[in-house]
């Protein structure tokens, strides 16, 4: 994924076969990843003739007939997509302006189906806003902005004009984990015909709220578990480790890009790595979930069959809310009031312990006793 993505060509010369770096290379669907083969005891110069051809002299504008014989096949693999945009306060109007420059930039890399409601085939894309003003949690309304559903659009023109002319930027808090939940609860749910593979872009600014990080953890796993691929661009100057590694799917390399500041490099290298990722997808080079995570997902089911859910209204621009209004009424799962005391309560118990080992560090430098420092 990276060398796409920095336009590096990969040459693997193997005397031997290599299923798993073929497999691999498949995410380039332009052929130029090579795969030299030099069978033992055979004439090499075919193979080196072929790299010369195909790597070294390669014509991007008159290629040789013999080299498109490794572009990989075409599969029939389609995706429902959904981008979760960061609107928040996180991200300032020039940030807002490259982020909706970027968005438009991978949408070039779906193809759209132009009947949406009712085909088999083709891709389909929802884009969501998170972080409306006043938003707070346990309450009816919405975590997100539904710019568009799944359903709402049949070619990524129509969505690049919703991207360029109604996109606004929201300027709230951010609550990820409740607007990844809206989603699963609301976009996927609601549309006919899923497809296969069902893909969560999640473009991050910053760290989410405080009053958002259990929600987070614990919705992040549940679509993962529900066989959701994550993805997630981490833009700006601060984030949350732990935050990204709990939303990614694995492998992280695969699945989360930090980028730091927005400019134009990091969009090219963003939108390309984004096109292997699309065909690794489409060609199931990993699985969703992962086979470790059986254990993690059936302590998720038991815990979730105990919980009530409540419903949630949704925040729908003006234009598109008659198209979306089936959605306002879609159960969506909110923790509780005790829940988030016992958050509360872990929290200072937490504040607690970091404030022992500060002063357990400072009393061990004094030469202190440590035992009459420790709190009972």
């Amino acid at each position: 994924m990276e060398f796409s993505a920095l336009d590096i060509t990969p040459v693997v010369i193997a005397f031997s076969p290599v299923p798993a770096v073929k497999r691999m290379f498949a995410i380039d669907d332009t052929g130029t990843f090579q795969i030299v083969m030099v069978p033992s005891g055979a004439d090499h110069r075919p193979a080196l003739e072929r790299l010369q051809r195909c790597t070294f002299c390669y014509d991007i504008c008159k290629p040789d007939a013999s080299c498109d014989q490794a572009r990989p096949p075409p599969v029939q693999s389609y995706l429902d997509a959904a981008f979760l945009l960061d609107s928040s306060r996180h991200v300032g109007s020039a940030e807002f302006e490259d982020m909706r420059h970027f968005l438009g930039a991978l949408l070039d890399h779906f193809e759209i189906t132009q009947e949406p409601e009712i085909s088999l085939t083709g891709d389909r894309v929802a884009l969501l806003s998170h972080a409306p003003p006043n938003f707070l949690p346990n309450t009816q309304k919405s975590p997100v902005r539904t710019e568009f559903n799944l359903t709402t659009y049949n070619s990524r023109q129509r969505m690049k004009r919703h991207v360029e002319e109604s996109l606004q930027h929201l300027n709230g808090d951010a609550f990820i984990g409740h607007a990844l939940q809206w989603t699963l609860d609301n976009i996927f749910l609601s549309a006919p015909n899923p497809r296969k593979n069902k893909v969560i872009f999640v473009i991050s600014a910053g760290e989410t709220s405080h009053l958002d990080r259990d929600i987070l953890k614990k919705e992040s796993l549940k679509a993962k578990c529900q066989g959701y691929a994550l993805f997630v661009f981490s833009f700006g100057p601060t984030w949350n480790d732990k935050e990204l590694e709990d939303l990614a799917s694995l492998p992280l390399d695969h699945h989360l890009v930090q980028l730091g500041r927005v400019h134009k490099p990091d969009h090219t290298y963003s939108v390309k790595f984004v096109k292997s990722f699309i065909n690794s997808i489409r060609r199931a080079i990993n699985k969703y979930p992962p086979t470790n995570f059986k254990t993690k997902c059936n302590r998720l089911s038991s815990t979730n069959s105990r919980q009530p859910s409540q419903q949630l209204r949704s925040f729908v621009p003006g234009p598109h809310r008659a198209a979306l209004k089936h959605n306002a009424l879609q159960k969506a799962k909110f923790f509780q009031d005790k829940k988030y005391v016992s958050r509360v309560a872990r929290n200072s118990r937490h504040n607690a312990i970091r404030n022992f080992t500060r002063n357990t560090s400072h009393t061990f430098k004094n030469g202190k006793k440590v035992i009459k420092t420790v709190p009972k």
